[in-house]
């Protein structure tokens, strides 16, 4: 049934896992954020979202976790959200729908296998990263927030989804670095140049990588865009 990763822009994907529906870190307003101003805006509006399945969110952080989007989303589809308690916690919502994982803690939910791992966001109270697993054995990881940890030493995953911006997570050598370390298939950047202080080039990141011996596709997504693999 394969793998499809839509690029909604910043750290929010739609991602198709064997016929489940993943939305991860929802962030759909294209209005400033604080002082700052969103420089590439979202590539779907929140009302003609189709429906889905989970809700995957990283930390509390209004760029990750936009509160009135996802209890809109909620009314209109039902889903799972998957997140810490911390953050389900904010939302008005059935317990039905919340499922709460903690720091390498695996939840099975729809045949689709969900492990946290910590993150190192300094400025949240519990960030997490996921390793998602398919039916068939197929992973990704989906970093959220998060400068380079431990684990990044052990995690092995098909698919890297890295942020690449800086300031408030990696940079863009600092990806690198991990890549090295966990050695996907294929790496995808995300959360870069949404905003002016996390401007970045991911084609540096490609040159980079593929000036190296190892064997890492990097894809850049476009807002929008999707890559399809069976």
């Amino acid at each position: 049934m394969g793998i499809n990763i839509k690029y909604l822009g910043h750290s929010s994907f739609l991602l198709n896992i064997d016929k489940t529906k993943i939305l991860t870190d929802p962030y759909f307003s294209n209005t400033p954020l604080g002082d700052m101003d969103r420089k590439i805006k979202c590539a779907i509006s929140l009302e003609n979202m189709k429906k889905i399945d989970n809700i995957l969110i990283s930390h509390e952080h209004t760029d990750n976790f936009e509160l009135k989007s996802i209890e809109y989303l909620i009314k209109k589809f039902n889903p799972k959200i998957i997140a810490h308690h911390s953050v389900l916690n904010k939302i008005n919502s059935n317990n039905y729908n919340k499922i709460s994982i903690d720091e390498y803690e695996i939840k099975k939910i729809n045949n689709i296998d969900y492990k946290a791992y910590p993150a190192h966001h300094p400025s949240s109270f519990y960030p997490l990263s996921y390793l998602i697993k398919s039916k068939s054995g197929k992973t990704i990881y989906f970093a959220g927030d998060t400068f380079m940890t431990k684990d990044h030493d052990k995690i092995k995953p098909d698919i890297a989804i890295l942020p690449i911006g800086g300031k408030r997570t990696m940079d863009l050598g600092t990806a690198i670095r991990v890549s090295k370390k966990m050695k996907p298939k294929i790496l995808i950047p995300m959360h870069y140049n949404t905003f002016e202080d996390i401007n970045k080039n991911p084609e540096e990141l490609k040159y980079k990588l593929e000036k190296t011996s190892y064997d890492i596709n990097t894809i850049i997504l476009e807002p929008g865009k999707t890559y399809r693999q069976k």
